[in-house]
């Protein structure tokens, strides 16, 4: 049986440099190395890359084993420009068709029959009104940045969005924390949200789809103070997915997630159509999630005003005041604010 080192995992190119490559130990082999670089602490996930290399290349191992070759830009729509064909591609399937996620890419696939909702995601994602320079040098890195879109030979239609490298789906993240974030880090990503909302209600947009699926998150790091901060060690979150169904304040509604519809304001259900009171609700929900009970009934150790807020249903008046108030709450429960450190980018 084959052992690899964390510096050779992370090196590795090809399943044959970790793997024995022997389909009897082949899974014995995996589970080893996964139960070897899972989480040592409840809050860190310092072997979240090396995990999701592993996997990546006993998927390759499996498939070279199994059927003599592996094709390694998986299982990709036809017509994806060779530049975007990168190997390791995570898949996950929707309602409008499939999202592949890789280290520089997210692509959406959409399928024919959602036509409506591909030309949504590009109108407004085209243009983003720029605020002020301060706003807009945070906002650029929480927004798609579509590099290219078409209609593919089969029907269907692409959307292709830049991503970081040290950005991740969220569900990623929570799943491998074991269902339930630090209060802290909800903290952290929801402080990025309300963010998000203050400026998309500025612009007179409601994004109607925060949720899990749609977001994802570069933990980034910490820098000591007079230390110059890259664009690596910045705490971000992409609001990179979900855009099919954004729609102008006062727009009507023409279709969200299930669980955005479930909380959304009892007004919004009434007359069809949106407003940031919507998001405000979504990001509400999403922390619940985040916090491990959706319910907002069991949030274990989570101080008591980060609870209160999660629970309470109203919204301000407007999403600049919803800002402010959330700062407050989390005030009371945090203190000074501070960076945490969550590295998830060995």
């Amino acid at each position: 049986m084959k052992f690899a080192s964390e510096r050779e995992i992370l090196l590795a190119n090809k399943p044959s440099e970790i793997f024995s490559m022997n389909l009897d130990t082949l899974e014995d082999e995996k589970e080893k190395y996964v139960e070897l670089f899972k989480p040592t602490e409840y809050n860190q996930i310092k072997n979240f890359t090396i995990t999701k290399k592993i996997i990546l290349l006993y998927r390759q191992a499996r498939e070279i084993l199994e059927t003599g070759r592996v094709n390694y830009i998986g299982n990709l729509p036809i017509g994806i420009p060779d530049k975007f064909s990168h190997y390791h591609y995570d898949e996950y399937k929707t309602k409008l068709g499939s999202t592949y996620v890789s280290e520089k890419y997210v692509i959406y696939l959409i399928k024919n029959e959602y036509e409506s909702y591909y030309r949504n995601y590009i109108e407004k994602t085209e243009t983003y009104p720029k605020i002020d320079r301060k706003t807009w040098d945070n906002m650029k890195r929480m927004v798609p940045k579509v590099v290219q879109h078409f209609d593919n030979p089969a029907g269907d239609f692409i959307i292709i969005v830049e991503k970081s490298p040290h950005m991740y789906l969220l569900r990623e993240i929570v799943d491998y924390f074991g269902g339930r974030l630090a209060p802290e880090y909800v903290a952290s990503i929801l402080t990025r949200l309300y963010y998000f909302v203050s400026y998309m209600s500025l612009i007179d947009l409601t994004h109607n789809a925060i949720t899990l699926d749609n977001l994802f998150f570069a933990p980034g790091h910490f820098v000591e103070e007079g230390t110059k901060a890259s664009e690596d060690d910045m705490r971000i979150i992409g609001v990179l997915g979900g855009w099919f169904f954004t729609t102008y304040t006062y727009e009507k509604i023409n279709g969200m997630p299930k669980e955005v519809y479930e909380v959304i304001p009892k007004i919004a259900k009434s007359i069809g159509y949106s407003s940031y009171q919507v998001d405000c609700a979504a990001i509400k929900r999403l922390g619940r999630e985040l916090l491990g009970d959706v319910t907002g009934k069991n949030l274990g150790d989570t101080p008591k005003p980060l609870k209160d807020w999660l629970n309470d249903n109203s919204v301000s008046e407007n999403a600049y005041e919803e800002y402010q108030n959330w700062n407050k709450a989390i005030y009371k429960s945090f203190g000074k604010r501070k960076f945490v450190e969550m590295d998830v980018s060995l």
